[in-house]
C-alpha cells in the first residue's frame, strides 16, 4: 500500500472513527482520494485474499469489541468532493463523491444558489453511507432527488452506472451487488430560495438538538420507524426510556437514540438493542428493524442469540 503514503494506517482504532465510539482496531486503514488509487487498492486486497470493508464517518457504524480484518476504506480527495455536471435554467445535476460529507454538500449547493437537498445536512455522514441506507428524514429521503449511482464492482477498472430502481430502493434500504463498492451519485437540485432553504434547515437542525441528543456519541435513530408509528415511541411505551447495559443506555431524551454513556463495548449496545426488539414485540407485536449498518459481523445473528436469551428468561 505504498501508493498512499501517510494514508495507510497499521492498527487504527475503529473507536475514533465512529461517532458511537465503539469497535477495535482495523488491520489496515487506506483513504485513496482517486477512482485510479481505490482500483490498485481494491486489486490488492483481491491479490493477497484480504477483506475490504468501505466505510464512512461512521455516523452509523456499530464495529465489532474484535476490530476488523484485512483492508478498511475511506474515500477522501476527488471522491469526496462535487461537481455540477448538467445545468440549465431551471437547475442542476450534482455528481457527488462517495466519500463527500453531506453537511458540506448541502451548504455548498446553497451557496451556489441551489435548494432541493437540504435535508441531508441532517443525515450525519457520507454520500455514499446516504446511498447505501436511502437516508433520509420526515421531509424527504435520498432517493427522492437520486437520478443514478456509480458502483465499482470487484475485478473492474471501470464503475457501473445504476438507476435507483435497479438498486431497488425503498425506506432505509438499497440492494447492492456482492462486493459493489459506491464512488459516486447524481442528483437533481434547482434554483429557488436560498435564504428560505437555509432558515429551514437551521430550524431542522435546532428542533432535532432539542428533541435529540445529538452531542453525544451515539448513531442516531438506532432503528426504522415502523409504518404509521415511531420506534422511539415504541421503546418509551415498552417502559425502556433510560434504561442501561454496561456502558451503553437508551437516551432519557428520546428512546430511539442510544448512547455510549461509559466506555461500552459493542455487546452492551448490542444487548440494548435485543432487549428493545424483544420488549417492543412481546408486548405489540412489532418487529423493529435496526437503521444501524453492522460493519465487519454478523449483527443480526447476534440480535437473534441475545433475543432467544431474553425469551426464555422471560418463559
Amino acid at each position: 500500500m505504498q501508493l498512499l503514503g501517510e494514508r495507510v494506517r497499521l492498527r487504527e482504532p475503529l473507536a475514533r472513527r465512529s461517532s458511537l465510539r465503539i469497535g477495535g482496531v482495523a488491520d489496515l486503514w487506506c483513504e485513496p482520494h482517486t477512482l485510479s488509487e481505490l482500483v490498485q487498492v481494491m486489486s490488492l486486497a483481491r491479490t493477497h485474499k484480504l477483506a475490504l470493508t468501505p466505510v464512512g464517518l461512521g455516523s452509523n457504524t456499530l464495529y465489532p469489541d474484535e476490530g476488523l480484518r484485512g483492508v478498511v476504506v475511506r474515500l477522501g480527495g476527488q471522491l469526496a468532493s462535487w461537481q455540477c455536471v448538467q445545468q440549465s435554467e431551471q437547475g442542476c445535476v450534482l455528481e457527488v463523491g462517495a466519500g463527500c460529507i453531506n453537511a458540506h454538500l448541502v451548504r455548498g449547493a446553497l451557496k451556489q444558489g441551489f435548494v432541493g437537498a437540504e435535508f441531508l445536512v441532517l443525515i450525519p455522514g457520507t454520500f455514499g453511507g446516504a446511498v447505501v441506507m436511502n437516508a433520509g428524514t420526515r421531509e424527504a429521503e435520498l432517493s427522492s432527488i437520486l437520478e443514478s449511482v456509480d458502483l465499482l464492482l470487484p475485478g473492474e477498472q471501470l464503475p457501473a452506472r445504476l438507476s435507483p430502481a435497479e438498486l431497488g430502493m425503498r425506506y432505509r434500504h438499497a440492494e447492492l451487488p456482492a462486493g459493489a463498492l459506491v464512488v459516486s451519485g447524481r442528483i437533481r437540485v434547482h434554483r429557488g430560495d436560498v435564504t428560505a432553504a437555509s432558515q429551514r434547515a437551521k430550524q431542522d437542525r435546532a428542533r432535532r438538538n432539542l428533541t435529540q441528543p445529538y452531542k453525544l456519541a451515539s448513531v442516531g435513530s438506532t432503528f426504522a420507524n415502523p409504518e404509521g408509528d415511531h420506534a422511539g415511541r415504541l421503546i418509551e411505551a415498552a417502559g425502556l426510556k433510560g434504561y442501561a447495559h454496561g456502558g451503553a443506555r437508551i437516551s432519557a431524551l428520546h428512546a430511539n437514540f442510544f448512547i455510549n454513556e461509559q466506555d461500552a463495548s459493542a455487546h452492551d449496545f448490542l444487548t440494548l438493542m435485543a432487549t428493545a426488539r424483544h420488549k417492543v414485540r412481546t408486548q405489540f407485536g412489532v418487529e423493529l428493524v435496526p437503521e444501524v449498518r453492522f460493519v465487519g459481523f454478523d449483527g443480526w445473528a447476534e440480535l437473534a442469540r441475545l433475543e432467544q436469551e431474553l425469551e426464555a428468561r422471560d418463559a
